[in-house]
C-alpha cells in the first residue's frame, strides 16, 4: 500500500516543467492573470523575499508543531460543542423528552430533521462568504449564535418553539464542516491532512462520552425548577457561549494574519496556502467532474445511517431492555469506538500511506455486518448481549466521514473549487442526516425495521461507490501519466506532500534521477500551487 501504488488517492498533475515543452495549465493560468488582485495572496508574500525557499525538515517541524498547538485545540472544541449541542435532543429522550415538551408522533425526528434543513439553507452563503470574509471572524460570529440559540432553547416547553431553534441552530452550524476542511488545507500538508481531519471530526466520539456522562448527572439533578432536558439545554449552551468567545479572538485568519508565526515561519507556513478567488468556472468544473458524484455516493448515504443512530440509537439500546441508566452507559461506547478507530486510521494512513479507501472499506464492511446482525436478530433480553455486539459494529461507520472528507479534499485543487466540493459534501451530509431520522421515527418503536433496512442499503451503496472512484482515481492517474509523457515530462512524480519531511532531500534527488533516466525535463509536485488551478485543469 506504500510507494507509488499511493497515487490512486490522487489524481492530479501539479508539475512545472522549464524549456521546450512548458505545461499547457500554466500557459492558461498565466494568461488569466491581469493584475495582482488576480494573484494568490500566498504568491504576492511570497515574491516579497525574492529567493526560492530552501527548507530544512527542522523547519518544516517546528512551524506544523506551532500551528498544531494554535488551531487544533480551537478546532477541536469547536467540533465538540457543535456535536454536543446538535445531540442535546437525543440526550435528553432518554429522560423523557417527549413527554416534557409534549412532542407527539414523528416531532421529536423532527427536532433532528429540521437542523439539518437549517444547515442546507446555510451552506450557499457559508460557503460564499469563507472565500470572502476573514475564516475566524466569520465561524466565530456563527459560534456564538448557535450557543445562544442553545441557551434561548432552554425556555421552551413546546414543539413549535423548540423547532424554530433548532432550525437557526442548523442555520449558524452550517458553517463549520466548510471551515473544518478549509483549515486542514490550508495549514497542513496533504501528508498531515488525514490524522488533522480525524482529530476534529473524532470530537463526536468524545461528544458521545462525556455528554452522556453531563446529561446524567443533569438529568438527575435534583431541587430544580426545570425540566432535565431545559437543565440539559442551558448548561450546554452556556459552555458554548464561553467557548465561542474564546474562539472569535483566537482562531487565525491565515497563514500571513496569524500573529503567533514570525515572518519566516509563515513563509514556511504559505506552503500549504492556496488561492482567496471565488471563480465561478471552478463551480461549473465542480459538477461536471465525475469524481463530485462518486464522493456524493459516499458521504450521503453515510450521513443517513448517521443521521438515524444519532438520534435514535439510545432509544434501539433501550429497546434492547435496558433501563435509562444502562442505556447512557451503553451509550459511550460508541464514543469510545469513534476515537479509537479515528486515531487509529489516522495514524496508520500518515505513517504507513494505507489507502483512505481501504480503511474506509474496512469499516463499512464491518458496519454492514452489524446491520444485518440487527435486522435479522429476535429481540429480548436472552439476546441483548449480541444485540449490543452488532450494535456497535454498527458504530465503525462513524469514523468513515472524515475519511471522505480528507480524500475528496486530497483530489481537488482550486480554492473556489476546494470550497464548492466542500459545500457539497456538507450538504450530503444535512440531506442523510435528515433522511435519517425520518426513517426511523417513534411510531416504529422498538425495532426500528424501517430504519434498519436502510441502514443496510445505505452502507452497500458506500461499498460500491468506493470501488467505482477508485477504479476511476486509477484511470486518471494512467492517462495523466501518458500526457506528461507525451510533453517530455518525467511520469514518474513524487509528491511530497504525502511524505515525511526527513524523507524530502533524498525524494527529490530520486525526482531528478528518475527525470535524467527518462531523458524528460523534470517535474515536480506543488510547483503550480500558487497559480489555483484546478485538478482537471492542471492535467492539461
Amino acid at each position: 500500500m506504500q510507494g507509488k501504488d499511493s497515487e490512486i488517492e490522487m489524481a492530479e498533475d501539479r508539475t512545472n516543467d522549464t524549456g521546450a515543452n512548458p505545461p499547457l495549465a500554466e500557459e492558461e493560468a498565466i494568461k488569466t492573470v491581469q493584475d495582482v488582485r488576480d494573484l494568490d495572496a500566498a504568491a504576492v508574500f511570497l515574491a516579497e523575499f525574492g529567493d526560492v525557499l530552501e527548507m530544512t525538515p527542522e523547519e518544516s517541524a517546528r512551524v506544523r508543531r506551532k500551528i498544531d498547538l494554535r488551531l487544533l485545540p480551537l478546532m477541536a472544541t469547536m467540533s465538540f460543542m457543535q456535536q454536543l449541542d446538535k445531540s442535546a435532543v437525543s440526550f435528553a429522550a432518554v429522560f423523557n423528552i417527549q413527554k416534557d415538551a409534549h412532542l407527539v408522533g414523528t416531532q421529536y425526528a423532527w427536532l433532528t430533521t429540521i437542523v439539518y434543513v437549517g444547515s442546507i439553507i446555510g451552506q450557499p452563503v457559508s460557503t460564499y462568504a469563507l472565500t470572502r470574509l476573514p475564516v475566524n471572524y466569520f465561524v466565530g460570529t456563527n459560534y456564538i449564535l448557535w450557543s445562544v440559540c442553545m441557551v434561548v432553547m432552554t425556555a421552551c416547553t413546546n414543539f413549535n418553539g423548540m423547532v424554530a431553534l433548532r432550525f437557526f441552530l442548523g442555520l449558524f452550524e452550517a458553517c463549520i464542516a466548510p471551515t473544518m476542511m478549509i483549515l486542514v488545507s490550508m495549514w497542513w500538508t496533504r501528508r498531515e491532512q488525514g490524522f488533522r481531519s480525524q482529530w476534529w471530526y473524532l470530537q463526536n466520539g468524545f461528544a458521545t462520552i462525556i455528554g452522556s456522562l453531563l446529561t446524567w448527572g443533569l438529568g438527575n439533578a435534583q431541587g430544580s425548577q426545570l425540566f432535565p432536558y431545559q437543565r440539559i439545554f442551558l448548561t450546554l449552551g452556556l459552555l458554548s457561549l464561553a467557548a465561542s468567545i474564546v474562539t472569535f479572538f483566537m482562531m487565525p485568519r491565515d497563514p500571513i494574519h496569524a500573529k503567533f508565526l514570525t515572518r519566516d515561519e509563515k513563509r514556511i507556513a504559505l506552503e500549504r496556502l492556496t488561492a482567496q478567488g471565488f471563480k465561478w468556472g471552478q463551480i461549473a468544473e465542480t459538477f461536471m467532474d465525475p469524481k463530485t458524484f462518486m464522493f456524493i455516493g459516499i458521504i450521503l448515504p453515510k450521513a443517513i445511517t448517521a443521521g438515524g443512530i444519532s438520534a435514535f440509537g439510545p432509544l434501539v439500546i433501550q429497546g434492547f431492555g435496558f433501563n435509562s441508566f444502562q442505556t447512557i452507559l451503553f451509550n459511550m461506547v460508541p464514543g469510545a469506538i469513534q476515537i479509537v478507530l479515528g486515531l487509529g486510521s489516522g495514524y496508520v494512513m500518515t505513517r504507513y500511506k494505507v489507502w483512505k479507501s481501504l480503511v474506509l472499506l474496512v469499516f463499512v464492511a464491518v458496519s454492514l455486518g452489524g446491520a444485518v446482525g440487527l435486522y435479522v436478530s429476535p429481540r429480548g433480553n436472552a439476546y441483548r448481549s449480541q444485540l449490543l455486539g452488532f450494535y456497535f459494529m454498527l458504530q465503525f461507520s462513524g469514523s468513515c466521514a472524515p475519511i471522505a472528507f480528507a480524500w475528496a479534499n486530497a483530489n481537488t485543487a482550486g480554492a473556489t473549487k476546494k470550497s464548492a466540493i466542500a459545500t457539497i459534501s456538507w450538504a450530503s451530509v444535512c440531506i442523510g442526516n435528515a433522511i435519517g431520522p425520518q426513517l426511523f421515527g417513534n411510531d416504529k418503536a422498538p425495532y426500528y425495521f424501517i430504519g434498519l433496512r436502510s441502514q443496510v442499503i445505505s452502507l452497500s451503496v458506500i461499498i460500491g461507490s468506493t470501488v467505482a472512484l477508485c477504479l476511476w482515481l486509477a484511470l486518471l492517474n494512467r492517462r495523466n501519466a501518458k500526457r506528461r509523457h507525451a510533453r517530455g515530462m518525467t511520469h514518474q512524480l513524487v509528491d511530497l506532500s504525502l511524505e515525511a519531511e526527513s524523507k524530502w532531500a533524498g525524494l527529490k534527488a530520486q525526482q531528478l534521477e528518475n527525470a535524467r533516466s527518462e531523458h524528460a525535463v523534470q517535474g515536480e509536485f506543488g510547483q503550480q500551487g500558487f497559480l489555483d488551478l484546478t485538478d482537471l485543469k492542471n492535467c492539461k
